[in-house]
């Protein structure tokens, strides 16, 4: 039986809860750290807003970090792992930004730091990279990242205009109030930076991107345009390895009607890793919501028995290895667009 405690009870927090209870899966809660009260719930008892609880406890096996932003979440996983104590996170702004750290704290107390859930929500994809594609160079992560502006997209498709189809993503609950993260590439920026690093060894920021550019300025002509040359626009995170160079790019680009990418609809996430010897590999599925991402979570506290070496620290990517994407771009409406 693995002891845990969830820090945050919110959409992925609860959702975890759910999973365990739902699957009967061994593993226990023994607190949640939230600043508010669950009257009511099976775990009404196990709410605290003392986090030394947490620490101090020497049951607990691992820390489930699932409040978002950077502060106070960096600071708790820290002090967790420093405790001994395995955290397990779906956090992308910690991982992208602390993760080299935290990666070494976990190393030097003999536990570990996982994240699966920050790049994919639910789709499984930084554990086949580093397990299941170990005998591959590879060369090129490329992926829809980010529900938000995917479904704003298809409903562009549809016809309405993009105010009107972010309007309505946030009245879904698919966007948030403050969409900026998403609609002008920051959340996909961060999330292909972290791919980049597991895939490519080396560690990547997101402003290491050469562009970031969002879906903010796209119009329904645009759309229309692309489609009648055969593609489909979508916002892309890319990173290739060209030889040790390295390009990582955020931007809309046109796909083939007839790709898994195009296919791609709703809040759905897609992620294609290519290897050199196994080719392109396609991972697909739902990139968040409670449960989705609570399933890579749990798979990430379950993973917590097995050695942490695999995930290891990378050193920085220096400024030269870095190079302008190499693809091939398109005019529409008096706008590049990059081929994929």
């Amino acid at each position: 039986m693995i002891n845990i405690a969830i820090l945050g009870f919110g959409v992925v927090g609860s959702g975890v809860y759910e999973v365990i209870k739902q699957n009967g899966l061994p593993v226990t809660v023994k607190h949640i750290l939230d600043k508010r009260t669950f009257p009511g719930h099976d775990l009404e008892n196990a709410v605290t807003t003392d986090f030394s609880a947490i620490i101090d406890d020497p049951a607990v096996d691992v820390v489930v970090e699932t409040m978002g932003g950077a502060s106070p979440a960096y600071e708790f996983s820290l002090a967790a792992l420093r405790a001994g104590k395995s955290v397990v996170t779906s956090n992308k702004m910690v991982v992208e930004k602390y993760g080299d750290e935290l990666k070494s704290v976990a190393a030097e107390n003999n536990v570990s730091y996982l994240y699966e859930a920050s790049a994919g929500g639910g789709i499984p994809v930084i554990h086949p990279i580093k397990r299941c594609l170990r005998a591959n160079k590879i060369t090129r992560v490329a992926g829809i990242l980010n529900g938000t502006t995917n479904y704003i997209l298809r409903r562009m498709t549809d016809g309405i205009d993009f105010a009107a189809a972010l309007k309505e993503a946030q009245a879904k609950g698919y966007a948030e109030a403050d969409p900026t993260a998403d609609i002008c590439g920051y959340d996909t920026a961060r999330k292909i930076a972290i791919l980049a690093t597991e895939a490519f060894g080396r560690l990547f920021r997101y402003e290491d991107c050469a562009e970031i550019t969002g879906i903010d300025k796209l119009t329904t002509e645009q759309i229309n345009a692309a489609a009648g040359m055969g593609y489909r626009i979508k916002l892309l995170g890319v990173a290739e390895n060209n030889n040790g160079r390295y390009s990582l790019f955020v931007a809309p680009c046109l796909v083939g009607e007839d790709t898994l990418f195009a296919a791609t609809g709703g809040v759905f996430n897609a992620v294609s890793v290519t290897g050199n010897m196994v080719g392109e590999v396609v991972f697909y599925g739902q990139g968040a919501g409670s449960l989705a991402t609570a399933s890579a979570v749990i798979s990430d506290i379950l993973e917590t028995a097995d050695t942490p070496a695999l995930y290891g620290r990378q050193s920085r990517v220096a400024k030269e290895e870095l190079a302008a994407p190499r693809l091939e771009k398109r005019n529409i409406c008096g706008v590049e667009f990059y081929v994929i």
